[in-house]
């Protein structure tokens, strides 16, 4: 019996040697590696929430300051891919008063005001950019921190100051031929609440106006065959009829309509400036280079 024992406790010492020696033999060569080729490998696959969960072990389990910034530039890159740009903007900004070498702060920084613009909050933007001097003081921001600048301010609609550091970047450039100036075709933004008083008094204004004369004209139809159902079947003495379907039909239309041309002028605005600001990005990304 206890020679059997010991055979069984030597068999199975055997198989976990033969084990730890497999896998460390693996992690030798690479196959599971170690350090951030792990999660590094997991990004390169596509496995992004898989990856930034491997970036956010190794920078728990790291003090080396390297690694460390391997990981969260790593787990930066993972959240960007996932769209995740506020988690991404959260997560850097409780690395900004570490204390990492300059130059790597102000990548982090970087990283931090892309974030931020990606996810749209371009007052915080801007707020990000203006606070470079004073957190990196004599260090030069990265000329793509402008371009952020410039575009966050077309989104918030202060032309001047966008024309005015816009210009103030051309003219840094030293070019033998400044490209044409963009900002003499500002785009012509439309007024929601405009278009919401046009629906309130015209039926289908708001709608025309917007620029959608098909739905202008669907929900004019609607709503005037509200109102002829309404007063044929008062007259025909119908009047709850009346009431519950002709005035119900127009007024749900009426109130609907009052809405859509808000949205609708929301969705013009948009597309004039996401092609503007397209058009500010081309022109001035290539001068990055």
């Amino acid at each position: 019996m206890i020679i059997r024992s010991c055979l069984t406790c030597i068999s199975l010492f055997a198989i976990f040697l033969t084990r730890a020696q497999t896998e460390s033999g693996i992690h030798g060569a690479g196959g599971t590696q170690t350090g951030s080729g792990q999660a590094d490998s997991l990004y390169r696959a596509g496995r992004y929430f898989d990856a930034s969960i491997a970036y956010e072990r190794l920078l728990f389990e790291n003090s080396d300051p390297h690694q460390q910034l391997i990981a969260i530039f790593g787990k930066t890159r993972c959240l960007k891919q996932q769209g995740l740009y506020d988690q991404a903007m959260t997560f850097l900004e409780n690395w900004q008063s570490y204390p990492f070498p300059d130059s790597s702060l102000s990548e982090i920084h970087y990283q931090q005001v892309l974030c931020t613009y990606l996810g749209g909050h371009f007052e915080n933007v801007l707020s990000l950019v203006d606070r470079w001097p004073y957190v990196h003081a004599g260090r030069q921001p990265a000329p793509m921190l402008i371009v952020l600048k410039i575009l966050s301010l077309n989104e918030l609609q202060r032309w001047k100051e966008a024309a005015e550091i816009y210009h103030a970047f051309i003219a840094e450039r030293g070019l033998p031929a400044p490209p044409p100036d963009i900002y003499q075709h500002i785009p012509r933004l439309k007024s929601a609440e405009k278009a919401q008083w046009l629906s309130q008094f015209i039926p289908g204004a708001g709608q025309f106006y917007a620029g959608r004369p098909g739905e202008a004209l669907f929900s004019i139809l609607v709503q005037t065959a509200g109102i002829w159902f309404a007063v044929v079947s008062f007259q025909q003495h119908y009047y709850i009829s009346a009431w519950l379907v002709g005035a119900a039909l127009f007024g749900a239309f009426h109130m609907g309509g009052v809405r859509r041309s808000e949205i609708l002028v929301r969705q013009y605005n948009r597309k004039k400036m996401l092609a503007f600001n397209e058009a500010v990005r081309a022109q001035l990304v290539p001068l990055l280079q």
